[in-house]
């Protein structure tokens, strides 16, 4: 029980620190490259990104999302030309 309690907040960790900076970075750039830089999104440092996910402002989720298909669009292609 103890075990899967750790476990659990470890991915958290990782997934809170880690993997949502990642996300949002590459989706900013990749929507930033689609629109030829028409609509541009902030990037953050670490320290100022984990402040500004709180406040949820400014489509947060919606560049957040567009990280996560294009990782989830590579994903794929990796998996269907191997």
């Amino acid at each position: 029980m103890l075990a899967a309690s750790l476990t659990e907040l470890f991915i958290w960790f990782i997934w809170e620190i880690l993997l949502s900076f990642v996300l949002y970075t590459t989706g900013a750039v990749v929507i930033g490259l689609v629109t030829f830089g028409r609509v541009q999104k902030p990037l953050y440092w670490p320290a100022l990104f984990h402040q500004e996910k709180r406040l949820a402002k400014n489509d947060f989720y919606a560049v957040y999302m567009a990280g996560f298909f294009f990782y989830l669009l590579l994903f794929t292609l990796l998996v269907y030309l191997g």
